[in-house]
């Protein structure tokens, strides 16, 4: 039986000692510096994951849909260190299992071992390619910003870069083929036409709106 539908269940659950915490939409049911020193499985409900950036600005990564484990590879980790906020965006239910007392019960039962570790590769694979979108998200909002600011003040719908392509990559922090990848997509929505290093606006509004101005 899949670990997860095993231990939302009362009876498994009393059986490791689970505690159950209650949050309305809208409560911070952990944040950002907050060590996890057990397991957390959220029951019913939503969260989003929340992290600020150097700037300020909240970037919403993702949300997480009952029924789920919450980062246990945080919770395993030597550094058990919360780095985002968790948010409840519906009434939530969670579950939390102490560390020692969830590693007791894997070490007993073989077969849900087995499938917890299965769900950590898969939550892993998914945190992987879901930073990546997240990542490139937040550059394509900073080149279409550049973009914009570039208009303005060339005061033309056609502008000439004034950056290498290795140049707006480290003005971003960013591996040039990201910026080229980013580049290309906004070619491919038809926001822009590229020819080298001349770039044809063709949607100053929709650029507007994707770099949030």
């Amino acid at each position: 039986m899949d670990v997860l539908k095993k231990l939302i269940e009362d009876a498994e659950c009393n059986k490791l000692g689970c505690q159950k915490e209650i949050y309305k939409a809208g409560d911070f049911v952990r944040t950002a510096g907050e060590e996890l020193n057990e397991i957390m499985i959220l029951k019913s409900g939503e969260l989003k994951i929340e992290s600020v950036g150097r700037s300020g600005r909240v970037l919403e990564i993702d949300r997480i849909k009952a029924p789920k484990f919450i980062f246990p590879c945080i919770t395993f980790s030597d550094k058990p260190v919360l780095d985002v906020d968790l948010i409840a965006t519906t009434d939530v239910e969670l579950i939390t299992i102490e560390r020692e007392e969830f590693f007791n019960y894997l070490w007993r039962n073989k077969e849900s071992a087995i499938s917890f570790f299965a769900y950590l590769g898969r939550q892993f694979s998914y945190l992987i390619n879901r930073l990546s979108q997240v990542i490139l998200s937040d550059l394509k909002e900073k080149i279409a910003n550049y973009l914009v600011e570039l208009s303005e003040k060339q005061n033309s719908l056609t502008i000439k870069l004034p950056h290498t392509r290795e140049e707006i990559a480290r003005r971003f922090g960013a591996a040039r083929p990201s910026i080229s990848r980013v580049l290309s997509e906004l070619s491919e929505e038809e926001l822009i036409e590229i020819n080298r290093n001349i770039i044809k606006i063709n949607d100053l509004e929709t650029l507007r709106k994707i770099a949030g101005t």
